[in-house]
């Protein structure tokens, strides 16, 4: 395989970053919004971020998850460009600098978890193939974006040659509350008028969410996010509503039904932390198994977000991504 970027490692890292990573991610960086509707609270755009380095080979589409932002996805950003990938990603719908589909200033909601869908797609037409030249695509999708991405995979199955679903959002963790009873709530609260209203044990932002809690196993990569979010309004997403709570849940017993699986026609790498609390391994496992092509990769020593792991796992886990790429 072509030399691979030596991944940052844990001493120093805000210095990497700040005197490395970012300004040459700024050098290559072109950003613009993409009209999607007229929703409440916003005018309806979509915040998106492209990166294109010279002589480029294939080029990424990346789907980020819950409560994040494009900002978090820098170190990502620059391994993939430095090994010779354009890379394009949005804000998803009700994150960061996007559109927003409720007054919450913190809350994330939906009215249909298929927009996240069609957003996707109007953001891969309008944007990523007038400016990719043909190159591959590919596409790398994180938690509920990896439940995004594989409901896209299923719904437009010959837009990427290949997909990588890192800890996917295919079933949500919710402890003892058994999954029918939770949608059983959610389908009330929604036809109740209540879709808008902070699903159980959700809540606006709180300054000072702990390192242990989160879900990173690398304290250096947690906080130099944190920092960024804590300052910035637009990055303050910190709670489902019912609505988004009841969408997903019904969107994840869709993707994961056999007969839905089996529209997946291209190949499919899989990462499951063996650690993660945040979504059941059982839908992961499941979902692997049903899906043609598709090959599961477990984890050790990482939590749910698998990118924000120490050096020591994120090397051996870009090495297999690049592999899958066909950098070989």
């Amino acid at each position: 395989m072509e030399k691979m970027p030596q991944i940052l490692p844990e001493t120093d890292f805000d210095d990497s970053m700040d005197r490395n990573v970012i300004p040459y991610l700024t050098a290559i960086c072109k950003c613009g919004y993409l009209p999607v509707e007229e929703s409440r609270g916003d005018d309806g755009r979509l915040y998106y971020e492209t990166y294109c380095p010279a002589n480029a080979r294939g080029a990424i589409v990346i789907s980020h998850g819950f409560c994040e932002t494009i900002e978090k996805y820098k170190e990502v950003i620059y391994y993939f460009t430095k090994m010779g990938f354009q890379v394009y990603l949005a804000d998803q719908r009700g994150h960061g600098r996007s559109l927003r589909e409720t007054s919450h200033p913190n809350m994330v909601h939906i009215n249909r978890f298929e927009d996240y869908v069609e957003t996707l797609h109007s953001f891969i037409s309008s944007v990523v193939k007038p400016n990719c030249g043909g190159l591959p695509l590919f596409l790398y999708a994180h938690s509920m974006g990896g439940g995004i991405g594989a409901l896209y995979l299923e719904t437009y199955p010959d837009t990427f040659q290949k997909a990588v679903l890192t800890s996917p959002m295919l079933a949500i963790s919710m402890g003892p509350v058994p999954v029918f009873l939770a949608r059983a709530l959610g389908f009330f609260m929604v036809k109740k008028g209540r879709a808008e209203t902070y699903a159980p044990g959700q809540h606006a932002f709180l300054p000072g969410e702990k390192w242990e809690q989160s879900g990173s196993a690398c304290r250096e990569r947690f906080c130099y996010y944190q920092r960024k979010k804590e300052t910035t309004p637009l990055f303050q997403n910190s709670g489902s509503s019912y609505g988004w709570a009841y969408q997903s849940l019904c969107a994840c017993y869709r993707i994961t039904q056999k007969r839905n699986c089996a529209k997946i026609t291209v190949p499919v790498l899989v990462f499951q932390s063996l650690n993660d609390t945040f979504v059941k391994a059982s839908a992961i496992k499941s979902f692997v198994k049903n899906t043609p092509g598709a090959k599961l990769v477990p984890i050790t020593g990482s939590r749910h977000e698998i990118y924000n792991s120490h050096q020591k796992v994120l090397t051996p886990y870009y090495q297999e991504i690049f592999r899958f790429l066909g950098l070989s």
